[in-house]
């Protein structure tokens, strides 16, 4: 068996050939692969020219980006640590690249780089790249959203996903969002469970007492997490003894001014009485 070639040197044949659109690395040789003989090199940029062919030709031909190193990931990793070497060695280079590295700190070598994208074929290359990183991305996150209802599960005593469904949704009548808030999925992941697990998801408008009970707690919490308070009614009953209008209350929680009113309750609990006969009645509460 041939070991791997350097600068052109040939080496053993691949057992197959590489997909058109990316560049097949061999781990176990630490070796790249030709598109066109399916033989494993340290780097295809002297090799290709056996093929009448130019390191950026090959390139375009094969669909990979233009900035893809034909090369091993050890002699790429060599080729950078030899030329930052020289690059911090010698103020004749750092000169030389001094406009280049000005260009990418203003983001115009993005802009110029964009600029030809925007009227250039993009390489298979490029696409297969962005198409893998969306399935990874797609993948991660819904790895995350798992692993976040499994520890809600947990946390509630739950052993499953539908026991969960029915305890929460049919049985207690909790809506959809309060019943999403509790597993830490989205509405929409709800939905799909429910429909998953046979469950009947209720008509959108039918409303329960658990249901507007459930809105009503999520607009409280909605409420106090906008002006950093832990319980919505008292932050209110505080303000509104410190002389706070019911519109400007309003205004400060995003609800509206009877909202406001529902919470803070008796007018009476504000104030206690000035002596043992009660005659002292609680102030108006300012409107404005």
């Amino acid at each position: 068996m041939s070991s791997p070639g350097t600068d052109g040197e040939r080496t053993e044949r691949a057992p197959s050939h590489p997909d058109f659109g990316r560049l097949i690395r061999d781990e176990s040789t630490d070796t790249v692969i030709c598109h066109v003989c399916a033989r494993a090199f340290r780097s295809l940029g002297a090799h290709v020219r056996a093929h009448d062919m130019t390191a950026s030709e090959y390139r375009q031909e094969f669909g990979l980006l233009r900035s893809r190193a034909l090369s091993a990931r050890s002699l790429s990793d060599e080729q950078s640590r030899t030329r930052l070497a020289a690059y911090r060695a010698s103020e004749t280079v750092r000169s030389r690249l001094a406009e280049g590295r000005a260009m990418a700190r203003s983001g115009e070598l993005a802009r110029r780089r964009w600029d030809i994208t925007t009227t250039r074929s993009e390489p298979d290359e490029l696409r297969s790249m962005r198409r893998e990183n969306l399935r990874t991305g797609r993948r991660t996150q819904l790895r995350t959203a798992d692993e976040r209802m499994a520890a809600a599960l947990r946390a509630g005593g739950f052993t499953g996903i539908e026991q969960a469904l029915r305890i929460l949704y049919v049985d207690r009548h909790t809506g959809i969002e309060e019943t999403g808030r509790i597993l830490h999925i989205g509405k929409g992941r709800v939905r799909r469970l429910l429909v998953e697990h046979g469950i009947a998801v209720r008509p959108v408008g039918e409303n329960s007492a658990t249901g507007r009970r459930s809105r009503s707690q999520l607009n409280d919490r909605a409420a106090a997490e906008r002006v950093g308070a832990h319980d919505i009614a008292t932050w209110l009953r505080e303000r509104a003894a410190e002389g706070v209008g019911l519109r400007e209350l309003s205004t400060l929680t995003g609800r509206s001014v009877p909202w406001v009113v529902a919470r803070i309750g008796a007018r009476s609990s504000l104030v206690e009485p000035s002596d043992k006969g009660g005659n002292a009645g609680p102030p108006p509460l300012p409107v404005s």
